[in-house]
């Protein structure tokens, strides 16, 4: 098989393992059927998982959409022959089957915990045994959530993360940063025509959704009442 065939392969790979919804078929399981969709956030990943279901669930949950980032890309480096930009296209599907998920009718999560999982094979993969892509990452999550603002420290680990690649001169890594931060505001920003149709200032909803990652009539906990 060629090396393009084999990028095409593991793309779609990627996009499917991204694209099961774990936290959503967790909460179904664990809770008699809660729809996580219709409570706080509707996001189905961790963060809402673990407001509505539980920590224990939360728990598990986790790693494995942190697992759905990084098996596709791994997988992908140990065939071989694929080269820098192919795992990047295969991190990128990872990304996107996780937000756009094929079993949720193209709805999904915010991409977070798998895009965790890309970067840290990323750098593992292509710059030796160098986590210092997923430690700039990780301490700008920890920073944010010490402050109480874990959506403005995730928005800031990806903003972080394309001027170090270019700084490390990996251009391609900066490149695929790049469009790792475009899905996650892609992800923050769906909706917006909706929102502002129903509830105004389009301004002040641009950016509570990209800083704070807020929609109104989605509150932390409890039923969504937004249209």
């Amino acid at each position: 098989m060629s090396a393009g065939w084999v990028v095409v392969t593991f793309c779609v790979a990627g996009y499917v393992i991204g694209s099961l919804p774990v936290g959503f078929w967790a909460a179904r399981w664990r809770r008699l059927g809660l729809d996580l969709r219709g409570y706080g956030s509707g996001n189905v990943g961790t963060a809402n998982l673990y407001r509505h279901a539980g920590f224990g669930l939360a728990l598990v949950v986790g790693p494995i959409q942190f697992c759905q980032g990084l098996i596709p890309v791994l997988l992908a480096h140990l065939v071989g022959g694929v080269g820098t930009g192919g795992l990047v296209l295969v991190a990128v599907a990872a990304i996107v089957g996780n937000g756009w998920s094929l079993f949720l009718a193209f709805d999904g999560g915010r991409g977070v915990a798998v895009s965790t999982g890309v970067i840290v094979a990323l750098g593992v993969m292509l710059l030796g045994i160098d986590l210092v892509f997923p430690v700039a990452l990780l301490a700008c999550f920890a920073i944010g959530g010490l402050r109480g603002h874990i959506a403005e420290g995730v928005l800031c680990g990806f903003i972080v993360l394309p001027p170090l690649a270019v700084a490390l001169r990996a251009d391609l890594l900066a490149l695929g940063f790049a469009v790792f931060l475009v899905l996650i505001l892609a992800r923050r920003l769906e909706g917006l025509s909706g929102d502002v149709s129903n509830f105004g200032g389009m301004r002040h909803l641009v950016l509570d959704r990209v800083l704070h990652d807020r929609r109104p009539g989605r509150p932390l906990v409890g039923h969504r009442t937004d249209p």
